[in-house]
């Protein structure tokens, strides 16, 4: 517990037994929303549409809900979307058992299931600082980082393992019975009181700026979210082709593929446990020496991945840029979290949100496209060359920029 000083508080453990539990529900549910729509069309295109309704709404629609977290009282928040995520599952179960699914019906349960988690995800980010002490937050941050790697590396096996042995029936009740627990959960912890009481309501989108401008003019929020989009926009998009890397690069098929998958999920485990004993003590003000160690890790790691045809190595970078892809999310997302008040917390998350998740998506696709016109090789190397340059400048950037952080 010395290690781990969040858990010691009840209230912080009680929360992150609920949370892992929804969170593993969570990723048991892609599985089962992409099996589905294979089963329905037999169609790549339409597991690929279904993917992005899951992924998509939260590039949109996170910053609307980072205004409204920082209006509501983020307990009634957190309780309407999980209240909504369990009432679109079993709304799933009663289709699938009725026999009533179809691929159009699917697609609009993935989207309200989109929308929902992309609300869901900035409310995450604004309870687990309501519950500790500031002392205790990046360890926090940590452990809320270990629950999301658990859940990723486990809840698509336990998935798969679902709808092998006993269909995706039972798969999907599983799944409705495992988010359940969050909400009784989030009726019995205690959730601080504001740090700061409200500030007064101006217009919606005028809000949504205000909190865009207290992000840029705090020089370590700005330097964190600027090295948050330029590693989202070169190496993490690398994970999101893992298929094409598997097969088309070293012709190992769907077993090489859940070798790969295996290995980054690993090492991003690896990672949340290391920042977890890393943050135990007093908070570190400002961005880390790891965070900025971790994007020279992972470029490397991408360079040497492209550059290689062993697939030995390959496995040790895919589980390299598990380990420091991971590390500097989490050691980020923490510098960011000790700078922020109650009144600019979920606005700035949720833009960091955008980032970090948008920017992925920019760069599979980008990554993607270029594979496809040149090939993998180049394209990785090119990825972890085009990173270095842009780490560059935006260091450059931040040591021109001398502004002291907004007061609040």
């Amino acid at each position: 517990m010395m290690r781990f000083p969040a858990l010691r508080n009840r209230h912080f453990v009680i929360y992150t037994a609920g949370n892992a539990s929804a969170m593993v529900a969570l990723w048991i549910n892609r599985v089962i929303i992409g099996w589905l729509g294979w089963e329905l069309t037999g169609l790549a295109s339409w597991v690929g549409i279904l993917s992005f309704f899951l992924f998509a709404p939260t590039i949109v629609a996170s910053p609307l809900f980072g205004v409204l977290l920082d209006r509501i009282d983020p307990r009634r928040a957190a309780l309407a979307s999980q209240t909504m995520l369990t009432a679109t599952v079993t709304l799933l179960l009663v289709l699938q058992l009725t026999g009533a699914l179809n691929i159009w019906l699917l697609g609009t349960v993935a989207l309200i299931i989109g929308i929902t988690s992309s609300a869901d995800r900035t409310i995450r980010f604004v309870l687990v600082p309501r519950i500790v002490e500031r002392d205790a937050l990046p360890n926090a941050v940590a452990i809320h980082g270990i629950n999301f790697n658990t859940a990723r590396l486990i809840g698509p096996a336990v998935g798969g393992l679902l709808i092998d042995g006993y269909g995706t029936d039972v798969a999907t009740l599983v799944n409705a019975v495992m988010i359940t627990p969050f909400l009784a959960v989030l009726l019995i912890v205690r959730f601080r009181d504001r740090d700061e009481p409200k500030p007064q309501r101006k217009r919606f989108f005028r809000e949504m700026l205000d909190g865009a401008r207290h992000a840029a003019g705090h020089p370590i929020i700005r330097e964190a979210m600027m090295l948050s989009g330029v590693l989202s926009i070169t190496a993490r998009g690398v994970l999101e082709i893992l298929p094409a890397i598997a097969d088309g690069e070293f012709q190992r098929g769907a077993q090489g593929l859940g070798q790969m998958l295996t290995a980054a999920g690993a090492g991003a485990l690896l990672a949340a446990f290391s920042i977890a004993v890393r943050r135990s003590g007093m908070p570190e003000s400002g961005v880390t020496w790891a965070a900025r160690s971790s994007i020279g890790g992972a470029l490397v790691a991408t360079i040497i991945l492209g550059l290689t045809s062993s697939w030995i190595v390959a496995m040790a970078m895919v589980f390299a840029l598990g380990f420091f892809l991971t590390n500097n999310g989490i050691d980020l997302q923490a510098s960011i979290q000790i700078e922020l008040t109650d009144t600019f917390r979920a606005r700035v998350m949720s833009l960091w949100i955008v980032l970090v998740i948008g920017g992925a998506a920019v760069s599979a696709i980008t990554l993607g496209l270029f594979a496809d016109l040149t090939n993998m090789s180049a394209t990785l190397i090119g990825a972890g060359v085009a990173g270095v340059a842009l780490v560059a400048a935006a260091s450059w950037a931040i040591a021109q920029s001398g502004a002291k952080p907004p007061s609040t």
